[in-house]
């Protein structure tokens, strides 16, 4: 492990795949203290020390398994608090026991339960004036077209399907499929009020059972005047709804023209985008430690314009491989060490691309998804 370089103190982070905050928070001047699922080996450069912990993208982790290791890499040390990125959506409880134990720089276990009970932020959307696809908890019958079934506080796409090929269970509601183009608002949230600091679009990366699996972003991006004021007014009355909504967080919508923006979702925490919006002497996590402490930066803490980035997984397409030794190129993130068994359908890496505008940016970057893909999959399938 390379010892980062302390000026700010140490950082808990804890998240399903930590590499993006913990690259963060060192560019920002603090010691990442890492637990997450994976441990991936860019990861172990970057941290003072890591914890791996039981769990999947899809089940969560296990909470005693994350606590313990949260309170092993806290023993004897100052922390500045801790940092929690995806994987808490549908664990609330998790963040509850989290800040009964250290600062928590982020959305609390309330906050998140208010963002992520669909019907909830259903109704609060109809109030606010935001237009929200049609929710139901009770599940449509067989015979109407046009539904998806979600699970909620789930993340990544995973969950979402057609109604026809998700199994009837409690944490699944309904949504009315509706049509777009899927744009993302990343922002900086305190005291009931909020900052936009960049927009990218989004697709997927479908599978045989998961149509709707997150593939990837680029960004920044623009859009039309009006849906950029439409979605810049939905966060801004979110965030006043909702004043103890703080630090980054990211707002999905659909865009059509002559339509105001529909609002999907709210993610009160850091994602994906961080790939995208990251850059050398702008930390997001600076940025979002700030908020968490009542300062947004306004006109003068904006994000460098260029170069467009695009970013994603690259997803395996075969049964099942065990990594070799590989050497990855500088545009592949969260490389898995030697040894690593990955199945069909898990994420294997990171990739980004840079370009001068998007269409670039995204060509470069399906290249090397294709080009990263056959390597992996003709050398250790």
């Amino acid at each position: 492990m390379i010892e980062p370089v302390p000026t700010k103190g140490d950082l808990l982070i804890a998240t399903f795949s930590a590499r993006s905050l913990a690259a963060s928070a060192r560019a920002a001047g603090y010691r990442p203290l890492v637990a997450d699922l994976f441990a991936d080996n860019d990861l172990r450069d970057l941290v003072a020390d890591f914890r791996t912990v039981d769990g999947d993208f899809v089940s969560g982790f296990d909470g005693a398994a994350l606590l313990s290791a949260l309170e092993s890499l806290a023993a004897g040390r100052d922390l500045v608090g801790i940092v929690c990125g995806p994987g808490f959506e549908d664990r609330p409880e998790l963040l509850d026991a989290i800040a009964e134990r250290w600062r928590l720089l982020g959305n609390t276990g309330e906050t998140v339960r208010r963002l992520k009970d669909p019907m909830g932020f259903a109704g609060l959307c109809r109030e606010l004036g935001i237009r929200h696809p049609e929710t139901r908890m009770e599940r449509p019958a067989s015979d109407e077209d046009g539904w998806l079934s979600k699970r909620a506080g789930a993340a990544g796409g995973l969950h979402i399907g057609p109604l026809a090929e998700r199994a009837p269970s409690p944490d699944r509601y309904y949504q009315r499929v509706v049509g777009g183009d899927r744009r993302s608002v990343l922002f900086l949230a305190s005291g009931g009020k909020a900052e936009i600091l960049g927009l990218s679009e989004q697709w997927p990366s479908p599978s045989p059972t998961e149509p709707y699996r997150y593939g990837g972003a680029c960004g920044p991006v623009t859009v039309a005047d009006g849906h950029a004021e439409g979605m810049r007014r939905a966060v801004e009355a979110i965030a006043a709804a909702i004043p103890a909504l703080v630090g980054l967080g990211s707002a999905d919508f659909l865009l059509a023209d002559g339509e105001d923006p529909v609002l999907l979702e709210i993610n009160p925490r850091s994602g994906a985008s961080m790939d995208v919006f990251e850059r050398p002497g702008h930390p997001l996590l600076r940025l979002h430690i700030d908020a968490c402490e009542g300062r947004l930066p306004g006109p003068a803490g904006a994000l460098p314009k260029e170069p467009v980035r695009a970013a994603g997984f690259a997803y395996l397409g075969v049964e099942t491989v065990t990594v070799g030794a590989v050497d990855w190129p500088d545009f592949v993130s969260d490389r898995p060490m030697p040894g690593t068994v990955i199945r069909f359908g898990e994420p294997l890496c990171t990739l980004k691309a840079d370009g001068p505008d998007a269409d670039t940016a995204i060509a470069l970057f399906a290249a090397r998804l294709s080009a990263m893909k056959s390597m992996i999959e003709g050398s250790f399938a």
